[in-house]
């Protein structure tokens, strides 16, 4: 019995748990939390559109608007980890939402750019530590072989919200004004922070890890409980099993050191470049495609209706990753996925602007593709490689360092969109990105798909 409750016990637990509304439940309620990330990401570059042509923001104004969000997504991605790893998974979801959450409605009452600005820093704050914890933190309740799977789940949730948000923007921006699109938001936000605080059970691995032993067998003790109920079969988890996973490695708190330590150094430096590569092809699809368009020569409301059919290819690109996300291996996908956006990219920047339909087809495309790259990046691939005592900490990290693709790659894309070169210059940097990190992740990436988390980890705690 006290085996069954120790760490080792309880991981062992989960991981023959069949998938129930439990596990459900959970993807819900923590793809709701990225939901608001991406509804948060798509809503800054049609407003920053508008608040242009209003004369509330210039061009320089925007590019710092954008910036400044992702500084407080880096301060938002430390503070994740010592939030979550020190105080629990439920308790970062809850606060770093809520700060995303009360700044929404602030924002809506902002007098010029310059508190509106500062409104998006903080945003940014509170979303930048609630996306890591979302994301990581559903690793901690699925097992192995339904993982990727269910990470790829929440990131289609997450994913639609950019399509809502760019319904939003298409509907109530123009009709209503940038005010009610935060106000929106921030009813969002308010509706899911309260279902997590009602619903979300906290992770029971993390509750091992910390020593309450009691109140995590307690929850697996219920989940195994309602499963059998429902009459699912829960197999019977053996002392040998238990054996062979305290044999893969000690389960202790870590020092935020152990992340840049020899045995470590490689998987944080993957998780790093990988998430810069991601929010600098993410934000160039996103905050910008407007923009460039405008800039290309489509007045603001074609090139605010092409930008949403262009990010139908969201939702296309991750729902098909759902289906082959457990029988393809992660690195695969990745590295396919930055190939085939380096040629589509430029492609797409140099297309002639009296083919608007061709325009959007390329864009489709490229939106397909750069969601499937990020969705298995952020949700699926990124925590997987890092051991429990420091999952978040170091998603929280790689997400960190992530956001400065976010904070200067506003200022080179506006620096092509204004040049004779164009938005292809900016395109062209994308391309680059994309090859080096498909060749660092194909020489030091370390394959995940099937394996436990304990499996991925073993003998790094030993080293």
């Amino acid at each position: 019995m006290a085996d069954l409750k120790s760490y080792h016990g309880i991981a062992a637990r989960i991981d023959r748990m069949p998938i129930s509304n439990f596990h459900r439940k959970i993807l819900w309620l923590l793809g709701g939390v990225t939901f608001c990330d991406s509804v948060d990401m798509a809503v800054g570059g049609p407003i920053g559109m508008v608040l242009q042509d209003q004369g509330f923001m210039t061009l320089e104004q925007f590019a710092f608007f954008n910036s400044i969000t992702m500084v407080g997504y880096l301060f938002g991605g430390l503070m994740a980890g010592a939030i979550a790893d020190s105080i629990g998974r439920k308790k970062a979801v809850l606060i770093c939402g809520s700060i995303f959450t009360v700044f929404c409605f602030v924002a809506a009452a902002s007098p010029d750019a310059t508190f509106l600005t500062a409104c998006r820093f903080f945003m940014g704050l509170g979303l930048g530590a609630a996306f890591p914890a979302g994301y990581s933190c559903l690793t901690e309740y699925t097992p192995p072989q339904k993982r990727g799977q269910y990470q790829s789940y929440v990131g289609l949730i997450a994913n639609t919200g950019t399509l809502v948000a760019s319904f939003i923007n298409l509907i109530v921006l123009p009709i209503a004004g940038w005010r009610e699109v935060f106000i929106i938001c921030g009813c969002i936000g308010a509706i899911i922070m309260a279902l997590c605080f009602f619903f979300l059970a906290e992770s029971p691995r993390w509750q091992a890890m910390m020593g309450k032993n009691d109140l995590a067998d307690a929850t697996v003790t219920k989940l195994e409980q309602d499963s059998i109920a429902k009459g699912l079969v829960v197999p019977e988890v053996t002392q040998e099993e238990i054996d062979k996973r305290v044999a893969e490695g000690e389960v202790k708190q870590l020092p935020w050191s152990f992340l840049f330590k020899k045995n470590m150094i490689t998987r944080t430096l993957t998780a790093m470049f990988l998430c810069f590569t991601m929010n600098v092809l993410v934000y160039t699809v996103i905050s910008w495609t407007p923009t460039i368009l405008k800039a290309n020569g489509f007045d603001v409301q074609l090139s605010t209706l092409m930008t949403v059919v262009m990010q139908c290819g969201i939702p296309v690109g991750v729902g098909l990753l759902t289906f082959y996300v457990e029988k393809v291996n992660r690195k695969t996908i990745l590295i396919v996925t930055y190939i085939l956006i380096a040629i589509l990219g430029p492609i797409w920047s140099m297309l002639p602007t009296d083919q608007p339909y061709l325009v959007m087809g390329f864009g489709f495309l490229v939106c397909v593709f750069t969601f499937t790259n990020s969705v298995t990046t952020a949700a699926i691939y990124l925590s997987e490689p890092f051991p429990t005592a420091c999952r978040i900490r170091g998603a929280g990290v790689a997400n960190a360092f992530g956001r400065l693709g976010g904070i200067f790659s506003p200022m080179w894309i506006a620096f092509f969109v204004a040049s004779p070169i164009g938005t292809t210059g900016a395109y062209l940097v994308n391309s680059c990105l994309a090859i080096c990190m498909a060749i660092w992740l194909a020489i030091f990436g370390v394959e995940t798909r099937g394996k436990t988390l304990e499996e991925i980890t073993e003998g790094l705690l030993d080293k």
